[in-house]
């Protein structure tokens, strides 16, 4: 019987990365950031709300590109709880450079680069590269 068990693989890992928990999941992290304190200049969670929109809206961005750079926002979210530890400087160079090869590889993902462009520098100066 546990020779069965072990090779017994059940359960779904299907289903809609968009339309699921774990847009919510980010939302929810970057929700728990504080707001810019200057009205006209975004801070963090605003430049991190707007990427997050710019992926999820890509038509171009097919579901397992859009699972994986949502997954790096959600890095970088976590890692500008505490922008100044170096363990959570490395988590965002990591993130950077996920996204950047996300950007590379799917090259008619126009908003997607568009707002890649503009926001990662912004959001990389909050962890000081």
């Amino acid at each position: 019987m546990e020779e069965q068990s072990k090779n017994y693989v059940g359960g779904s890992v299907g289903g809609n990365f968009i339309g699921g928990n774990s847009t919510g999941n980010v939302s929810n992290i970057i929700n728990e950031l504080p707001s810019s304190s200057e009205a006209d200049k975004p801070g963090i969670k605003e430049l991190l709300t707007q990427l997050q929109a710019a992926i999820e809206a890509d038509p171009n961005l097919i579901d397992d590109d859009k699972q994986d750079a949502l997954e790096q926002v959600k890095e970088l979210a976590d890692a500008a709880q505490n922008p100044n530890d170096p363990e959570m400087k490395n988590k965002a160079k990591t993130a950077n450079r996920m996204l950047g090869r996300i950007m590379k590889s799917v090259p008619q993902a126009t908003q997607f680069l568009e707002f890649c462009n503009n926001l990662l520098p912004l959001i990389t100066k909050v962890f000081g590269f």
